[in-house]
């Protein structure tokens, strides 16, 4: 794990109000929070009114004394917390996907929030000021731009408490993404499954927050299946020059797109950070580098949303079997003539069907083509016609089509499909074929492979 160090007085707030977004962390750990909850709850009573608190023992009596005047002016006014919203932005197309709201306390703007929520937690009124942060988020999301989510980080065991309840039970959830904050022991919330339940019902979707970072692992991840996962900052931070934590990502990735859930990687703070996120696939990041929290709806500046969109498109090319393909020509049986309907679609292979041109080639391939793609007379593939033989033979040989791949398709997700074919196929050429089915060129396996070895050095 990363040594989380201190914030300077006036940084934006971390922890469970600001998701991980840069090495300048709160000064109140995991385990300082952790500490605070085993405090005796009963201690505080009530905020006001109580005219000789109780006597604890030790540093609980100090953080006591230190906390309460600190809560009661925090809960005695109703504009406390205030919210500050920080990008999350599609590391695919360099846009703003959503916002993440961030609690603050004007009226103590050097405390940090974890400080407070856990004085709350400790003094009994950890439900009243989460339900604040709620039903500010909840107005928040009415103003949202378009076609963004919010998302708010909640602790699970609170869900359930009337103050809280109150605020999701009957409203409108849509657009609303509620974290779960991994920190908290999730077995022991009972019931937990049924309140995620009723929570997608209300139209909210649900998310794990800082996976990797607890004991909350992919079990949980498997027990509520989430909409989101959001990755630990201590998984980003040189994800680029750790190969552990690159492994561990995927398996996240992975795991998570098998749950048709969508990964956030949170924590980006340098370049080099993000170009790894990009070329793993990761759709979502959130981070100093992208965006810093503030109290508007801030937009993605232009030349981090540019580079972005360049280190997509060059992971996509890479990672895509198009990169690949190379020249073919296409003919219908023996006839060399595509014989399509005249009022059929338009088709990439009509004119060098017709002609018996080559298609396309790819950047590498220079020769003229070596290979035959024979259609149906609904220009559907039937079979190759290689003008070489296994192992580079000079003999021609006419195989049947046994794998299809459409051109964005993942190098990775077509050679484990290749590998399932029969042995006498295993190592046949993959037809690359628009979504109607239609041939675009083809893929050797031999290239396949190289490309697979370039790719895990």
């Amino acid at each position: 794990m990363i040594t989380r160090q201190r914030t300077p007085a006036g940084s934006p707030p971390r922890g469970r109000s600001d998701v991980g977004d840069s090495a300048e962390t709160s000064g109140e750990t995991s385990g300082e929070v952790a500490d605070a909850r085993r405090a005796v709850a009963s201690a505080g009573a009530e905020t006001s009114g109580a005219s000789s608190p109780p006597r604890l023992a030790g540093g609980e009596q100090d953080a006591y004394e230190a906390d309460h005047p600190d809560l009661a002016r925090v809960l005695a006014d109703p504009a406390e917390p205030v919210l500050y919203f920080q990008p999350i932005v599609d590391l695919q197309r360099g846009v703003i996907a959503g916002y993440e709201a961030l609690a603050r306390f004007h009226s103590h703007p050097t405390h940090s929030p974890d400080r407070i929520f856990a004085a709350a937690d400790r003094l009994g009124h950890a439900a009243e000021l989460e339900a604040r942060v709620l039903a500010a988020a909840l107005a928040a999301r009415d103003r949202l731009p378009d076609r963004c989510f919010l998302a708010v980080n909640v602790l699970p065991h609170l869900l359930d408490e009337p103050a809280v309840a109150e605020v999701w039970r009957d409203a409108d959830l849509r657009r609303l993404v509620l974290e779960l904050n991994e920190a908290v022991d999730l077995d022991a919330t009972t019931g937990l499954t049924a309140t995620a339940s009723a929570l997608r019902n209300r139209g909210a979707f649900v998310a794990m927050d800082d996976v990797g970072s607890g004991y909350a692992g992919l079990r949980q991840l498997a027990r509520i299946r989430p909409d989101f996962v959001k990755l630990d900052r201590s998984l980003v931070v040189n994800v680029d020059d750790d190969q552990v934590k690159i492994a561990l990502t995927e398996l996240v990735g992975n795991f998570a797109s098998r749950l048709n859930g969508w990964v956030i990687a949170e924590g980006i703070e340098r370049g080099d950070e993000l170009a790894m996120l990009v070329a793993l696939g990761v759709p979502l990041g959130q981070g100093f580098l992208l965006g810093r929290p503030s109290e508007g709806w801030q937009q993605l500046d232009p030349g981090v949303a540019r580079r972005i969109r360049q280190l997509s498109e060059r992971s996509n090319r890479a990672a895509s079997i198009e990169s690949l393909m190379e020249q073919v020509t296409v003919r219908v049986g023996d006839s060399g003539s595509c014989a399509m309907s005249p009022d059929c679609p338009s088709c990439p292979m009509r004119t060098a069907a017709n002609r018996g041109d080559p298609t396309t080639a790819g950047p590498d391939d220079e020769q003229a083509p070596r290979a035959t793609i024979i259609v149906s007379n609904r220009c559907r593939p039937v079979a190759l016609h290689l003008s070489s033989g296994p192992g580079g033979g000079t003999e021609p040989r006419r195989v049947p089509t046994t794998l299809f791949a459409r051109p964005e398709e993942p190098v990775t997700e077509v050679a484990r499909r290749a590998m399932t074919r029969a042995r006498a196929s295993r190592f046949d050429p993959v037809i690359i074929v628009t979504e109607m089915g239609r041939p675009l060129g083809l893929v050797r396996m031999e290239r396949l492979m190289l490309r697979l070895a370039e790719m895990s050095t």
